[in-house]
């Protein structure tokens, strides 16, 4: 596997691409976005768990029966959640004319959305812009698609892998926004994934849901679930490599370089969160269960007290097994051991000798590791979240 140079979503064979300025901003800024494989591919998608769902997310579950899909219009600047039947209304609008214009089936387009909720969709912005959108597809303009679908981020999200398969070269890449309501399962974040692979239904869905485990549902950045989270591949076969299935040394390989992709793009989010100075990696090892050890490193994670000792480059690093300790999971005080940096600073339930100056300087470096051993068990996980500054606050409080 390798990572291509300046890699979009167009570097698989087969998709275009294309952005512009709608209107939906109060600023200058592109905010439609059209991805567009040029013969029809397999689909599969990934949606936010949180019970208030945005109107896009229930007109492509429905839209994906099929398994299929050969477009993807996205809009920042609005949600379009929480806007009863008419947000319904107005997705189907989009996608029909979407499809009319690139004639193709309406159920082939799927819609996504991002920005704020509680406002209706200026669809009629959206539909006066389409025919341009569709007219100007092309092969280079990846970058500024990526740009169109930002919303709080400061910089766009890209990236693409070429595997092999049975010696084929297939390419796997994807564009992701995300800065803010970033929380596990999955983040506030669409993430769109083109692949020229020739894969069945059954695998794709399968690659999905295990690179999505694997980063999105693993990032924190302010504890908050989006309402929009929307993961979508389109694998269009124009590799011609053998058809990969479940099994076999290519089926491996698809997924990790899917997973790679995904775990980049997700470690970016955090980078990119809102008013973020520093990223942490956490790691709960020696867990009695999986779920244990999910639970404890989403407790940290999310942790307030945490993330505004990170912030402050503050040695407090108490705040970690008061934590833990109010995680619900099996805990012994005595055997916990935790480690800031790798240098151990807390085992067998005492603090371990360390100057204070020399931890203030540990913590002043942008990525900060963060380990906790709680020799129950084998079970470890690892998740990746921001700090938490004033500036979040700052943004969050002029938002809309």
């Amino acid at each position: 596997m390798k990572e291509l140079i300046s890699g979009t979503i167009s570097s698989p064979l087969g998709f275009k691409t294309n952005a512009l300025r709608c209107g939906i901003k109060k600023s200058e800024k592109d905010d439609l976005a059209l991805i567009y494989s040029i013969v029809p591919a397999k689909a599969a998608a990934v949606f936010t768990t949180n019970k208030v769902k945005a109107a896009p997310l229930f007109v492509g579950k429905e839209h994906l029966r099929n398994n299929r899909a050969q477009a993807i219009i996205a809009n920042s600047g609005n949600a379009n959640c929480c806007t009863g039947r008419r947000g319904i209304q107005d997705v189907n609008k989009v996608s029909a004319l979407v499809a009319r214009k690139l004639d193709i089936p309406a159920a082939d387009v799927l819609v996504s959305s991002t920005g704020v909720i509680g406002k209706f969709l200026p669809v009629e912005k959206i539909i006066a812009a389409v025919p341009e959108l569709v007219n100007g597809l092309a092969f280079d303009k990846a970058q500024r698609a990526a740009r169109a679908i930002m919303t709080t981020d400061t910089f766009e999200k890209q990236l693409a892998v070429e595997i092999k398969c049975k010696g084929k070269p297939v390419t796997i890449a994807a564009v992701a926004k995300g800065a803010g309501m970033i929380c596990p399962d999955m983040a506030t974040m669409l993430c769109f994934i083109t692949t020229d692979a020739c894969i069945s239904v059954a695998a794709l869905k399968k690659a999905l849901r295990s690179a999505v485990d694997a980063s999105f549902n693993r990032i924190s950045v302010d504890g908050e679930m989006s309402t929009n989270d929307t993961a979508i591949i389109l694998a269009n076969g124009l590799a011609e490599n053998a058809g990969i299935t479940e099994s076999g040394s290519d089926f491996k390989q698809f997924v990790a370089g899917l997973t790679h992709v995904c775990v980049r793009l997700a470690k970016m989010m955090v980078e990119d969160g809102e008013g973020a100075s520093r990223v942490m990696q956490i790691t709960v090892e020696g867990a009695g269960t999986q779920n244990e050890a999910k639970r404890a490193a989403g407790k940290i994670a999310n942790s307030l007290l945490v993330k505004t000792m990170i912030a402050g480059g503050n040695p407090n690093w108490g705040r970690i097994p008061a934590t833990l300790g109010a995680a619900g999971i099996a805990l012994d005080e005595k055997k916990l051991e935790v480690f800031l940096q790798k240098k151990a600073v807390y085992r067998n339930g005492l603090p371990v000798a360390i100057k204070r100056e020399v931890l203030i300087k540990l913590l002043e470096q942008k990525y900060v590791d963060i380990r906790a051993r709680i020799n129950k068990g084998s079970h470890s996980y690892t998740m990746w979240a921001s700090d938490l500054t004033a500036e979040y606050v700052r943004i969050n409080t002029e938002y809309n």
